[in-house]
């Protein structure tokens, strides 16, 4: 059997053994099946496939069933929603129980590291955890692409009552809280290389990075209060400036040239 090889990397993720993935993927593809017949679709020796049959009935994942007279001991496998519902339940009361205990064990410094972080889905899933933590304010600066990942976080929080204020690179297509339309998003892109994301949630914790073009990422997040003050600053002093641009656009085209060229130079 050729066993869908995601699947078996993410099963790993989750704590399964190499045998563990194989049995269980291959038992979905042939139940219900004795061991014998689970070892030769699995490619999993018969002298392991016992234990390991044995190891996945005990963490509830494979039940035995009735024996069929000249089969032997069959097994049938945890379908595929209520496995991912018991492991849900599972990480949620583990980590639950835990949290109280880690902030107990803590020295209490750990707000003012800024850590790391070098991949999309690192920056995503960071900004998703400050975004669904707010209570009370988040200020945004995205692009389009980060705010498909991020959209229903912020609809939720909205939907909580927090209050947001977001700056969209580009013309926004909806407005979630109060949008603002950064009006040189080309010129922006070219310069940085790349796309940005800045998020600040409840004056408390923060999330900064640069996604660029050629596919690298650098980024950081951190609960420093000035490292947090500083990239409040920033959103709001963006959120000034559309705010001006709506108003005034033309005009300040005219004094500072396209795309605000001469404002911009701050060196002149």
């Amino acid at each position: 059997m050729v066993v869908n090889t995601t699947a078996k990397d993410l099963l790993l993720e989750l704590g399964f053994s190499d045998n563990e993935a194989l049995a269980y993927l291959s038992l979905l593809s042939c139940q219900p099946a004795t061991a014998y017949e689970l070892a030769k679709v699995s490619g999993i020796p018969s002298s392991k496939i016992y234990e390991t049959a044995s190891r996945l009935v005990d963490k509830g994942l494979i039940e035995p069933v009735s024996a069929d007279s000249g089969r032997g001991q069959r097994y049938i496998a945890l379908g595929a929603e209520d496995f991912v519902a018991a492991r849900q339940q599972a990480v949620t009361r583990t980590t639950q129980a835990l949290e109280p205990l880690l902030k107990a064990a803590g020295n209490g410094v750990e707000a003012d590291f800024i850590w790391q972080l070098d991949t999309v889905e690192g920056v995503v899933d960071k900004a998703r955890q400050l975004l669904q933590e707010a209570a009370e304010t988040i200020l945004i600066s995205l692009w389009p692409e980060e705010l498909d990942a991020l959209r229903q976080d912020l609809l939720a929080a909205e939907e909580r009552g927090v209050s947001i204020a977001l700056v969209h690179y580009g013309l926004p297509e909806e407005t979630i809280g109060a949008t603002y339309h950064h009006p040189v998003e080309d010129t922006v892109r070219r310069e940085r290389g790349g796309r940005s994301l800045t998020l600040v949630a409840d004056s408390r914790g923060v999330v900064i990075a640069t996604l660029f073009d050629d596919g690298r990422v650098e980024g950081a997040w951190s609960r420093n209060r000035a490292f947090v003050f500083v990239a409040e600053d920033y959103i709001r002093h963006d959120v000034y400036i559309t705010k001006v641009t709506a108003e005034m656009g033309a005009a300040l085209q005219q004094k500072f040239g396209p795309d605000y060229a001469r404002l911009r130079e701050i060196f002149q």
